[in-house]
């Protein structure tokens, strides 16, 4: 978690954010005042309708594909 050069929203960055347990943190975050990226492997789609809840939520969301498990992909 970085605050913003302005003392702005806090980040949290979720990996496995577009389904399951991680968009549930995801929109808990955004209502609880935290800016949230998304990450997501393989799910564009569900990564995408997160990032609108956490936007309805006033939060700053972007959704950044990437396989953790891939080195090339961090």
């Amino acid at each position: 978690m970085t605050q913003g050069k302005q003392g702005g929203r806090p980040v949290v960055v979720v990996t496995g954010g577009s389904r399951g347990i991680g968009a549930a943190v995801c929109r808990m975050a955004a209502e609880k005042g935290f800016d949230v990226v998304v990450n997501y492997r393989s799910e564009a789609e569900a990564a995408r309708r997160v990032v609108e809840s956490c936007q309805q939520a006033g939060a700053r969301a972007v959704a950044i594909a990437g396989d953790m498990a891939a080195e090339a992909d961090i």
